[in-house]
């Protein structure tokens, strides 16, 4: 019995039409890196870097295009003109803050987020939920979902399981993560306690600092995050 199997199709910048130099100059250009540094980064030769943005008969490999895409911060794809790229890496951000700024609006605003910021705790079902044993060294005992993203500095995604060590001391608990209660509601916020105040830091711009205002907010410390279980790199 024969077997066949076809060769692998092999990636040439001559397959692609259009003007990827262009594309390629141009982000080189945005990046604002002199192109020593970017030659650098990109593991080629200055002299390499020159010929290949400004020679029009210089067909550098695939992989060498992909190196200097990376030394700039951009995508192959919108350099080779692919579908479903038509937005630089630069044009991308400046969509993202835009969507930011429609979100924020729709949402009514900043202040209105002030005012009433959104749970971004769950107690997690005890009987579904086992403590792994090296959170349960550190003292944990009860464990919370995550909901949201105000934590995704942190390391702490949407839809996470937090391992919690019960405490009520906020000296022990200053600078760290925490769950706490506010006015009924559960937060995974910092706790800090600096200059004789309580707030409650997220770790995303979008969400700004909890204010707890003695005699005017019902706080209450659960307790101290010791672990984590995600999908994010730890």
């Amino acid at each position: 019995m024969t077997f066949f199997f076809p060769p692998p199709n092999v990636v040439r910048l001559s397959d692609y039409v259009g003007d990827w130099r262009v594309r390629l100059r141009s982000a080189v250009a945005k990046s604002g890196k002199k192109h020593s540094a970017v030659a650098r980064d990109a593991g080629i030769a200055p002299e390499t870097l020159s010929r290949i943005l400004n020679a029009v008969h210089a067909q550098p490999s695939f992989d060498t295009v992909v190196r200097i895409a990376r030394a700039v911060g951009e995508n192959v794809g919108w350099l080779l003109d692919e579908r479903g790229f038509a937005l630089s890496t630069e044009e991308q951000r400046q969509l993202r803050k835009v969507v930011r700024f429609l979100d924020d609006a729709v949402n009514g605003a900043s202040s209105h987020r002030r005012d009433t910021p959104e749970p971004n705790a769950l107690p997690a079902r005890a009987p579904e939920v086992e403590i792994p044993r090296t959170f349960g060294i550190r003292g944990a005992r009860i464990a919370y979902e995550v909901v949201g993203d105000a934590m995704i500095g942190a390391g702490i995604a949407d839809g996470d399981l937090l391992f919690v060590k019960p405490t009520r001391s906020t000296r022990e608990a200053g600078g760290r993560v925490v769950v706490c209660r506010v006015d009924g509601a559960d937060f995974v916020r910092v706790l800090d306690t600096r200059a004789g105040r309580t707030s409650l830091l997220s770790r995303n711009d979008r969400y700004p600092p909890m204010e707890i205002a003695e005699g005017t907010s019902q706080f209450e410390l659960i307790g101290i995050v010791v672990g984590r279980s995600g999908t994010l790199m730890g």
